[in-house]
């Protein structure tokens, strides 16, 4: 993939380079890179992509930066070797970073997310399935899936396939892993984003065999060979939920960013299994419980997403 300079420089200030977070400057939030940015913009260059021979005097007097935040831009913006040798070996696994500045960078996530939709991303796999609609399976590992919700998730995932909907999962063993199983099984679509250990994720072979065949799409906001956070998962559902349509909360720990998504209303469907006792204060702030569902309920309560993503389309075309 081409980039324009604006991309690269975008990659330098915001990527990590190595999974231990081993760097001579910290790169900067997506926070720090808008206040930059916006700097920037309305400095003589118009754009980061011009600061990238720019000495740290320069920096300071142009985008009007304390000498502390010069340098620590300065230092990142001159990492282009370290960038080039990380991207190669990046590109030897089929993973490739994708930027705001990229014409694949999906629409939907700067609509939903405005100034919190990440600069810069990774991703294997067929980006086009992102223009499709999409429901998203949400679980955390590590709670016992009962029979009932195995059978729920096969309803869920069956009949969205049917419909047309691709499948979002966070990539987490339980309930993610049972609905990217169900997808291969049916020929679906399936997106998995991540919240860490992208470069073993892509090793799994159904997962490997989605992405070859063109129905699978792995994405991660945090370095191939990072593990996975708490704090990465936060991260990670801010956009799963900003791609999806609807989504389906079978469990949670309560610690990552369902009810965050409620309250900006990044998904207009979040939906909470109802017999899940900590599924109950996302419940309680405005999700919609949600218990056994047949094929007849859900093309029922599916009609509310094509509406919603009818108005927005709308919406937007007016602009």
């Amino acid at each position: 993939m081409g980039h324009t300079d604006d991309a690269y420089a975008a990659m330098l200030l915001t990527m990590a380079l190595s999974p231990n977070k081993e760097e001579y400057a910290r790169p900067l939030s997506t926070a720090e890179f808008r206040r930059f940015e916006a700097a920037a913009r309305e400095s003589q260059f118009h754009g980061i992509g011009k600061l990238m021979d720019m000495d740290i005097s320069g920096l300071m007097i142009y985008l009007n930066l304390t000498e502390e935040e010069a340098y620590r831009a300065f230092t990142l913006l001159h990492r282009g070797v370290q960038l080039s040798y990380a991207l190669e070996g990046f590109a030897a696994q089929g993973i490739e970073v994708v930027t705001q500045y990229d014409g694949d960078y999906p629409d939907r996530l700067r609509r939903k997310l405005g100034a919190g939709a990440p600069p810069a991303f990774y991703r294997c796999g067929n980006m086009a399935l992102l223009d499709r609609p999409a429901v998203a399976i949400v679980g955390i590992s590590g709670v016992r899936t009962t029979p009932q919700i195995r059978a729920a998730i096969e309803t869920l995932v069956r009949g969205a396939v049917a419909q047309g909907y691709g499948i979002l999962t966070g990539g987490e063993p339980g309930v993610s892993h049972m609905a990217a199983q169900l997808v291969a099984e049916l020929g679906g679509s399936l997106v998995n984003i991540l919240g860490g250990g992208m470069r073993e994720h892509l090793a799994d072979d159904g997962i490997a065999l989605l992405v070859a065949g063109g129905n699978g799409l792995v994405l991660s906001l945090e370095h191939p060979d990072a593990m996975f956070t708490v704090s990465h998962a936060i991260a990670r559902n801010r956009v799963l939920f900003a791609l999806a349509d609807a989504a389906f909360v079978f469990n949670t720990d309560g610690r990552r960013g369902e009810q965050e998504a409620l309250q900006s209303r990044t998904c207009d469907w979040i939906y909470a299994w109802e017999d899940f006792p900590a599924n109950q204060p996302l419940i309680a702030r405005g999700a919609t419980p949600f218990g056994p569902l047949n094929e007849e309920e859900l093309r029922k309560i599916s009609r509310h997403w094509v509406s919603s993503r009818s108005q927005q389309m709308n919406m937007f075309d007016l602009l």
